[in-house]
């Protein structure tokens, strides 16, 4: 046998390469003579002798390789079936099963199943299954399955699903599944999932879910998830997720969201990043933009333009308060804060020091605050410089050099204040405070107590102080509640 093989795979070579064999001569099946059997050593070494390509029949057996012109029921081949214009039923080849018309049944070949239109149905080959038209069905294959059209069904592959067209369905992939059209069903790859157009569906994939247009749906990558147009849905990555216009839905990432305009809930272990930005934000470190509204929580919260809530260390906002506040409260502290956020809803960055002690005790910690119009806690009292502070705050105590042993003070405080001027207020009140501390002597750090408990080394004081402090540089009198959200339907 293995003296015919550089025969047979000259031959191959010449009906796949030679465009007087493979040229559009487009014969539809009724042009074809019809036999029920045929029986094929090699080309033209068969029962159809050199007329094989004008032939049609039911059941085909190629010993090496047959080339005719169609088949319309069952072929076996040892090496390649070959059919100029159709192949429809069952084959089976050693290495190839080829047609320049639609390759549709079952086709089980070593190395391809190659069509020059349609392929369907179930097709299993070592290398590839390759249709110049479109691609439905099963098709797995060990390297790769290639539609010059659209690919749709169930495509398995050890490397890639290509489809010059769209890609939908379920696909699988060692490495990447890519589109020039749109990706949509269910993707999963090792590696990536490409499309030059939208993607939409449930995509997984080990590294990256990457369109050209847009991406929907519920895409999770163990690195990013990237659109060259906007991204929607719920999106997870351990990386980022890149947008270059907008982002809305739901976008959780390790890394970084980021878009033109982010909309919806973003949640980031590093950074939300977006011109505009309206929704909830949490970020780990920074949550940045041009402008923003809604909630957002971060370490440092940016914006030139804020309207909502911030919650960080550094709240900075171009339209935003930027106050120094000093203080006294009860137990002898002295404290220090950086006070920034809107001018309704602030954050204190606190830094503070017991001078009455007779040890050194610092204390730092984070304040939520909301400031109101007085007349929204008081309705009969109509003064635009008073106003009234509700402040919440955690407060890390440590002696003579950083610990991080448990010693806490929270607090609530109900302050009344008046701005002197624009760039001055006095302000003071009551405050509600719980102490949890494992450090002996803590006590020392109030006058009194209320209620002190102790259980699992922890232990509790509760009492009712005061603060007293001012407040300088800019600030602006807030509108009433009323007057703010007049346009809502409330009865107030």
């Amino acid at each position: 046998m293995n003296k015919f093989l550089p025969s047979i795979f000259l031959i191959v070579a010449v009906m796949v390469l030679n465009p007087a064999v493979t040229s559009a001569q487009d014969k539809q099946q009724n042009d074809l003579e019809y036999r029920k059997w045929r029986v094929t050593l090699f080309p033209p070494l068969s029962t159809n002798g050199v007329d094989a390509p004008n032939y049609t029949a039911r059941y085909s057996i190629n010993i090496l390789g047959g080339y005719h012109g169609g088949l319309d029921g069952g072929e076996i081949g040892g090496l390649i079936n070959y059919n100029k214009h159709y192949a429809s039923g069952f084959q089976l080849a050693g290495l190839g099963n080829i047609s320049k018309g639609n390759l549709s049944g079952i086709n089980l070949a070593g190395i391809g199943n190659f069509s020059g239109r349609d392929m369907s149905g179930v097709q299993l080959a070592g290398i590839t299954n390759f249709a110049s038209g479109e691609l439905e069905g099963i098709q797995l294959a060990g390297l790769a399955n290639i539609s010059g059209e659209n690919t749709g069904g169930i495509q398995l592959s050890g490397v890639s699903n290509i489809a010059k067209g769209n890609i939908e369905g379920l696909q699988g992939s060692g490495l990447f599944n890519a589109s020039y059209g749109d990706i949509s069903g269910l993707q999963l790859s090792g590696i990536t999932n490409v499309a030059k157009q939208d993607i939409e569906g449930l995509q997984v994939t080990g590294v990256l879910n990457f369109a050209g247009a847009n991406a929907s749906g519920l895409q999770v990558s163990g690195v990013g998830n990237t659109a060259l147009g906007n991204i929607e849905g719920l999106m997870v990555s351990a990386a980022f997720n890149l947008a270059k216009s907008s982002a809305s839905g739901l976008l959780v990432t390790g890394g970084l969201n980021y878009a033109r305009e982010l909309e919806g809930a973003a949640i980031s272990g590093a950074a939300n990043i977006a011109r505009e930005m309206e929704g909830l934000q949490f970020a780990g470190f920074l949550n940045a933009s041009q402008q923003a509204t809604g909630l957002q929580i971060g370490l440092i919260n940016y914006a030139k333009e804020f309207e909502g809530v911030p919650i960080g260390f550094i709240s900075y906002y171009g339209n935003g308060r930027k106050n120094i506040d000093v203080r006294f409260s009860d137990g002898g502290f002295t404290d220090l804060g950086l006070t920034l956020g809107t001018h309704r809803v602030y954050n204190s960055a606190i830094f503070g020091y017991n001078p009455l002690l007779n040890r050194d005790v610092y204390r730092v910690g984070l304040a939520i605050g909301l400031e109101k119009n007085v007349t929204d806690s008081f309705e009969n009292w109509k003064n635009e410089t008073v106003f009234v502070n509700q402040e919440f705050s955690v407060l890390h105590h440590f002696e003579d050099e950083w610990r991080e042993d448990l010693n806490l003070i929270y607090s609530y405080k109900f302050l009344l204040g008046k701005r002197l001027a624009n760039g001055l207020s006095i302000y003071g009140g009551p405050s509600f405070n719980a102490q949890v501390t494992r450090i002996n002597n803590a006590n020392e750090y109030t006058w009194y107590s209320l209620w002190s408990p102790e259980r699992k080394g922890r232990q509790y004081r509760f009492w009712v102080g005061f603060t007293a402090g001012i407040r300088l540089f800019k600030q602006e009198a807030p509108k009433r509640f009323k007057d703010e959200f007049n346009n809502w339907d409330i009865d107030w």
